[in-house]
């Protein structure tokens, strides 16, 4: 006769369980940054923003981005890794009617009217004409650094 557990025994919890659990986790959390990145608050000095590279490892190879909140800037800052150490730093705010733009894979979408742009910027299909206000941006070694006006 098997005898049922007792209320205070704990419960094994087997390996597909964790797996299933830790996947359904995971998979809660990415979705969930998808909605609303947190922007890294930074401080613009003299008007630049050094960005350290070897902390940001996705800005090192291409499709990697960082959304920035410089100080005394009204909207972030979206910093965009081109390949090739190429970087752009891109305002994320529509140039048809001021939304804000989704990065979506290799380019940058507005939820509002459908406007398409590149990663640096240039628009591919409107409603909107001109491209996203770009920020200037130089590498320093191993920092990437952009002129915040």
């Amino acid at each position: 006769m098997t005898r049922a557990p007792s209320a205070a025994a704990p419960r094994r919890t087997t390996r597909r369980a964790f797996i299933a659990r830790s996947c359904g986790a995971t998979l809660a959390l990415g979705l969930g940054a998808c909605g609303g990145v947190t922007a890294l608050p930074v401080t613009p000095r003299d008007g630049l923003v050094r960005i350290d590279l070897r902390d940001h490892p996705g800005l090192i190879g291409p499709g990697g981005w960082l959304k920035l909140a410089p100080a005394g800037l009204p909207h972030p800052v979206y910093v965009l890794s081109l390949g090739d150490g190429a970087h752009a730093a891109l305002s994320p705010i529509c140039t048809h009617q001021g939304c804000t733009v989704d990065i979506a894979g290799r380019q940058l979408v507005c939820p509002c009217h459908g406007s398409v742009y590149e990663r640096t910027g240039v628009v591919v299909r409107g409603p909107a004409e001109r491209a996203l206000t770009r920020f200037e941006t130089r590498r320093d070694g191993d920092a990437l650094v952009i002129r915040i006006p």
